[in-house]
């Protein structure tokens, strides 16, 4: 990726070395498969809005009709159950959590880059989400410092860029350790 020239100095992509030498691997991670061999999900088609179901995930908070939609289809697919769902997240004023629209699925170990196999999971994951975001009202998808969303899905998986608040350097900010989702409602 670097390359040392004769004079010593390190090449053009120092940067994102030092982004990947974070990871516990050393290595550079694998982007996003184009497909998924994961069977789509029944699409959610109830009614409504707001913060009303109980958070599946413990947190004594609420989600929404289509995100506990989602919590169960992700379940019945791949049997991934979401870390997080509901939290007040004071620090984020634009977050979907308070809204009930946002789940967190953990990624090997909060707080750890994950290795290639657990990313590889993650990547399956979050393209399922992509691929299926009508049936699922998914309105976007962070994982490995990248995001996808409905509003730019012409451009693919961009790089995240911590919506202002996050680090991206950093395993949790940049959404290393862990796949967000959001709903559109």
């Amino acid at each position: 990726m670097s390359t040392i020239t004769r004079s010593g100095r390190v090449g053009v992509a120092v940067f994102l070395c030092a982004v990947f030498s974070l990871r516990a691997d050393r290595s550079v991670p694998a982007g996003p498969p184009r497909t998924t061999s994961l069977a789509p999900p029944a699409a959610f088609t109830g009614t409504g809005t707001g913060c009303r179901v109980p958070d599946p995930s413990g947190t004594g908070g609420c989600v929404t009709p289509a995100m506990a939609w989602t919590i169960a289809e992700v379940r019945a697919t791949t049997g991934a159950t979401p870390g997080a769902c509901w939290d007040r997240h004071a620090w984020n004023p634009r977050s979907d959590h308070p809204a009930g629209r946002a789940c967190d699925y953990t990624i090997g170990r909060i707080g750890r880059f994950p290795g290639p196999r657990t990313v590889a999971r993650g990547w399956k994951l979050a393209v399922w989400l992509r691929a299926n975001n009508e049936a699922l009202h998914v309105n976007y998808v962070i994982f490995q410092g990248r995001i996808w969303s409905r509003e730019h899905d012409a451009e693919g998986w961009r790089a995240y860029q911590g919506a202002g608040v996050y680090n991206v350097l950093d395993v949790s900010g940049g959404h290393w350790d862990h796949l967000h989702v959001s709903t559109v409602d």
